[in-house]
């Protein structure tokens, strides 16, 4: 697997600076909760994921770097799409708080499985 350029990429918009949020996004037309924690004790996030409805889809994924996040998620509701978090450098660990989202050191982005 190679990594994805930004420019063939949406990022996804995340709230760097909390430790624990969740947002309403939309991917591909469908609009699904992300749920973001922080494990303070390996200062990594987690994420979940569920429908509009409320209906969860995924639940403690770790955040890593360059690897797609959900593509062992079977659900037939799943974004078509990959989720995947970009490390703009060497540092490629999983990122934690104040590391994650636009112009921080990971970027979380969607796009089409081929261009990853």
């Amino acid at each position: 697997m190679t990594t994805p350029t930004a420019a063939l990429m949406a990022p996804i918009p995340t709230s760097p600076d909390d430790a624990f949020y969740t947002q309403r996004t939309t991917l591909d037309g469908v609009q699904y909760f992300l749920t973001f924690r922080l494990n303070q004790r390996e200062n990594a996030y987690y994420l979940d994921v569920a429908l509009d409805d409320g209906t969860p889809l995924a639940s403690g994924v770790k955040v890593v770097c360059n690897i797609p996040l959900l593509e062992r998620l079977a659900h037939a509701s799943r974004p078509k799409k990959t989720l995947i978090a970009i490390a703009g450098g060497d540092d490629t660990s999983p990122p934690g708080l104040g590391d994650l989202g636009d112009g921080r050191r990971v970027v979380l982005y969607y796009g089409d499985p081929k261009e990853v």
